[in-house]
């Protein structure tokens, strides 16, 4: 496990200061910043100086996205989505404000991750 999923495994759970987030990894803050600073599609900061907090980029898509990357209309992605029997009816996923933009939930990144260490 990375140091950067190390951050992202403690950010979940609520944004912090990179002080903190040193301390709880046992880690120079000098490290941490980097870490964070080096992964900007994954970390975004709020806030200045001392009152600053790191949290994990929102990577949420929509019903287009997702029919763009499965190769289907946006119609078929939003019924595999949404559905009855769908990813959000599963707990793969997590509706955003109900404004149609989707967060894959942490059940869905197991189940992700099985279906691709079994794709291998």
């Amino acid at each position: 496990m990375t140091l950067a999923d190390r951050i992202e495994a403690i950010l979940v759970k609520r944004p912090l200061p990179a002080g903190t987030l040193a301390t709880e990894l046992h880690k120079r803050k000098a490290d941490v910043l980097a870490e964070l600073h080096g992964n900007p599609e994954r970390f975004v900061r709020t806030g200045r100086t001392k009152a600053s907090r790191w949290s994990i980029r929102s990577r949420g898509f929509d019903a287009h996205e997702a029919a763009a990357r499965w190769s289907c209309t946006p119609e078929t992605a939003a019924e595999i989505i949404f559905g009855a029997e769908g990813f959000l009816e599963r707990g793969f996923v997590a509706s955003l404000n109900g404004n149609g933009r989707v967060v894959v939930t942490e059940r869905g990144l197991e189940i992700a991750a099985i279906v691709q260490a079994a794709a291998r």
